[in-house]
């Protein structure tokens, strides 16, 4: 599963933002957006500002041409054809750098996933979407302000300590990760409060963490 949450979690829904969609970029491949995989389409992947505009008072649609509009159909080639397409959400949220990115707004809470494991295409799969926790391109992602969160060290680009500070990376090819505070001036966005092992044994892969945004 595409997360970087564990079940454990405790927060209010008053710190949950629903407005912005993962942004999904021109060179997004949404077939690899799929169950069993990784990226930034995970829960728990860090996310910044993305498109701010707030939408009119029509339903907004994926520009003709992009991966996004494929997906949600509609893709025609005639302005004689009638269709009805699927609107997106138009405020969106991508994967934070620190210092590249913007601020950091928060965690999301549930993964973005075009397909599932076996290739079903999840926007005729309601059921299956429901199983894995997740939403498809387009629709809103549920944003984590402030609380208290198990995560796991996918979640990192270096695993923390119990009781060290979390930043946001700032390391390209770390976007959407957090980081432990290395005297680098990095956005401050909570602390570990303890740390664990999955089996019981030495390694440590679980960090229990106290957000806010």
């Amino acid at each position: 599963m595409a997360t970087r949450l564990e079940p454990y979690r405790d927060y209010s829904e008053h710190e949950v933002i629903n407005l912005y969609s993962l942004k999904v970029e021109a060179a997004d491949v949404l077939t690899s957006m799929k169950a069993g995989t990784s990226g930034k389409y995970d829960a728990g992947c860090v996310v910044a500002l993305g498109d701010t505009t707030l939408p009119g008072d029509l339903p907004g649609f994926a520009a003709a041409g992009s991966n996004l509009r494929k997906y949600l159909g509609a893709e025609i080639t005639s302005g004689h054809v009638g269709v009805n397409a699927m609107p997106f959400v138009e405020t969106t949220v991508v994967p934070a750098l620190d210092g590249t990115s913007g601020a950091a707004i928060g965690i999301t809470l549930k993964q973005t996933l075009a397909y599932d494991e076996n290739d079903e295409n999840l926007l005729r799969y309601p059921l299956k979407k429901d199983e894995l926790q997740c939403v498809t391109p387009g629709q809103a992602v549920p944003i984590l302000t402030r609380g208290l969160v198990l995560l796991n060290t996918s979640a990192f680009e270096t695993d923390p300590a119990a009781g060290d500070v979390i930043t946001v990376a700032g390391t390209a090819g770390s976007e959407g990760l957090l980081d432990k505070d290395d005297a680098s001036g990095n956005q401050v966005v909570g602390r570990c409060l303890a740390t664990g092992s999955s089996d019981g044994g030495t390694t440590t892969d679980k960090f229990l963490c106290k957000l806010s945004f």
